[in-house]
């Protein structure tokens, strides 16, 4: 039992965080925001790479939190991490407007947070957004 729930958890660890790419910056996600804003023709393709890579991470998430809310279906201490209403769909630009929202509510975040993996931003603002009841 414990082997598949931390065989679950490895799982859910390499769809959250790829292995062949390092976790994007806060500092580095609002650097390609700005730069996507600029007129240049090399940001087609960065576009594109950005927004696979934001849809990997809110796919893997999303995938993560089913399997951890099956697997403890019958625990009663079990607590998800945030709690979204049902078919929700997580992709890419469903990432960007919730970071987004987050980063305006709590502005500081983008000074004491550049460092953060974009991916822990991304849940914090999951978790403002749709809160679990107590």
């Amino acid at each position: 039992m414990k082997k598949g729930m931390l065989l679950k958890g490895v799982i859910g660890m390499l769809l959250l965080f790829p292995v062949y790419s390092q976790a994007i910056t806060l500092s580095a996600y609002l650097q390609v925001k700005q730069l996507l804003t600029q007129d240049n023709p090399a940001n087609k393709q960065l576009e594109s790479v950005t927004q696979a890579y934001l849809n990997g991470i809110a796919n893997g998430l999303n995938f993560y939190a089913v399997a951890v809310k099956i697997e403890n279906q019958n625990n009663d201490d079990f607590r998800p991490l945030y709690c979204p209403p049902p078919k929700i769909e997580q992709n890419g630009d469903f990432m960007v407007k919730h970071i987004d929202a987050y980063l305006d509510k709590n502005p500081i975040v983008k000074q004491k947070q550049k460092n953060a993996p974009i991916e822990l931003v991304y849940i914090l603002a999951l978790q403002d957004a749709y809160p679990c009841d107590k």
